[in-house]
């Protein structure tokens, strides 16, 4: 809408074509939909609501705009009013439910600063809508009176340039003023339904197009939740048909270190469950990783969003035996154990988090919503039954910490935001050796590979039973510097 027929609509409201009731839907939804925090179904509700009511359009703008300025200014405010309203005045239940019902979760209930803002919209929304509508039609009545009783004031609205100037501002006007102030409107207009069709359409078109885009930044959104620091995706392909999500450009940001990543991946495939997805959670039955490195220094520096708890652990140093028979292939035993030691601080760290999560604490989360943003904290984490993501099988092939040592893989299963909802199955997560690359790296440190065999068993454990000639896995050197 230009500026010119905006002015032009204003001018039709303050002079007559719009009731009492069109401008207060206009302002009072207009203003609703400017005070809704991000993207979601709730936003698409009233929009819609909007177009299919008939509500004046340019009154809607105005008060858009100003809803939109309060929503980022009242932030912590609408922020504070929805923690209030959700952990002490008994809306857990409701926001519970509503985050794990399919669809439903789509409208972000569980976003602090949208429940928040549903009574601002309601007071400040409902009193200016009803004031300045109550404004307008009082104008318009005393105007119409004067004009009706003062020669002058007819002799003035008739003067020609008084009418071409008054057609530039406001537009044509099809009757009187006294009559339009009269006329009734229906509330429901067939070329406002059909408005509301067409664009519900073309947001389904849209949805369709972006749903990329849509699902990269829900998952950088989520793993950076969990990880406490900045996460990036450069592409996310998701198959609604199929349920296959391919994700490219992987990398999420060491806490602990920002200039640095914990781990980055090319590519990465898996299985996604698309009914999962509608209550905004992820899903994932297998996911499949090739070719990951470690500690790779970033281009700039990722933001941390909290402090990463770590996990005392004791481990075993590195036994002199193996230190002396294989060189520098302790190096590479180090480096797993140091990877394991890892993986236990994310375990720990996803334990403790839960924890925290089940009893909010006031101070944790109002630092967090500084780090996050207010328009973003949500009670989700919180209030929820079922994890926000959950991996059920992971397998990583290909992990490498330095290219002069030996890669290694990764395995694991029952991962999740929340792991105490996945019992009685356990979350495990665990590194081993590669045992391909394991066997050419010592092929090229001892040099003989009649010695290979016992040398590898020793190392990794198995052992052949005669009786059933099968290879019975038995605890090797690694096993025990590992601490199994």
């Amino acid at each position: 809408m230009n500026p010119i027929k905006l002015i032009r609509k204003l001018g039709k409201a303050l002079r007559g074509g719009a009731t009492f009731r069109d401008m207060f839907l206009g302002i009072f939804l207009g203003f609703a939909v400017g005070m809704i925090p991000g993207v979601n179904l709730t936003l698409v509700f009233l929009i819609l609501l909007l177009l299919f009511l008939n509500a004046t359009g340019a009154l809607a703008v105005l008060s858009f705009m100003l809803g939109k300025i309060l929503c980022l200014v009242l932030a912590p405010v609408t922020f504070w009013l929805g923690y209030t309203m959700i952990h002490d005045m008994g809306l857990i239940g409701l926001v519970r439910s509503a985050s794990d019902t399919p669809v439903v979760a789509m409208m972000d209930l569980h976003v602090y600063c949208l429940i928040g803002a549903i009574p601002l919209i309601i007071v400040i929304g409902g009193l200016m809508a009803w004031f300045v509508a109550r404004s307008v039609v009082k104008t318009r009545a005393a105007i119409a009176s004067a004009a009706g009783k003062s020669e002058k004031a007819r002799k003035v609205a008739g003067n020609w340039f008084v009418r071409f100037l008054m057609r530039i501002v406001f537009g044509k006007q099809k009757g009187k003023l006294a009559d339009m102030d009269e006329a009734k409107s229906p509330l429901i207009r067939k070329g406002r339904v059909i408005a509301a069709v067409v664009l519900t359409a073309l947001l389904a078109v849209a949805g369709m197009i972006f749903l990329d885009s849509l699902v990269k930044q829900g998952l950088e959104k989520s793993i950076a939740a969990a990880n406490g620091a900045e996460v990036n995706i450069a592409r996310a392909d998701l198959s609604l048909r199929s349920g296959r999500l391919v994700i490219e450009g992987l990398e999420v940001t060491d806490a602990s270190r920002p200039t640095h990543n914990r781990f980055q991946a090319e590519k990465i495939v898996a299985d996604v469950s698309i009914k999962d997805l509608l209550t905004r959670r992820f899903v994932i039955d297998l996911i499949e990783c090739d070719a990951m490195r470690m500690d790779v220094e970033r281009k700039t520096p990722g933001k941390v969003y909290r402090e990463k708890i770590e996990a005392k652990e004791k481990t075993p140093s590195v036994p002199d035996y193996l230190a002396g028979k294989l060189g520098k292939s302790a190096e590479y035993y180090e480096e797993i154990k140091k990877f394991n030691k890892r993986l236990q601080k994310l375990r720990e760290y996803l334990k403790s988090d839960e924890a925290e999560a089940s009893e909010p604490d006031t101070d944790a989360i109002a630092k967090r919503a500084r780090a996050l943003g207010y328009l973003k904290m949500s009670a989700k984490d919180y209030l929820t039954k079922k994890p926000t993501w959950v991996i059920s099988n992971i397998k990583i092939s290909h992990i490498e910490l330095t290219p002069t040592l030996p890669t290694f893989v990764v395995e694991g299963k029952n991962i999740s935001s929340h792991p105490s909802l996945l019992l009685p199955e356990k979350m495990a997560l665990s590194a081993k050796p590669d045992e391909e690359a394991l066997k050419d790296f010592l092929l090229k440190s001892v040099g003989q590979k009649d010695k290979m065999g016992g040398l590898l068993e020793g190392i990794l454990g198995g052992k052949k039973d005669k009786k059933s000639d099968e290879k019975k896995k038995k605890p090797g050197l690694l096993d025990n510097f590992l601490g199994k």
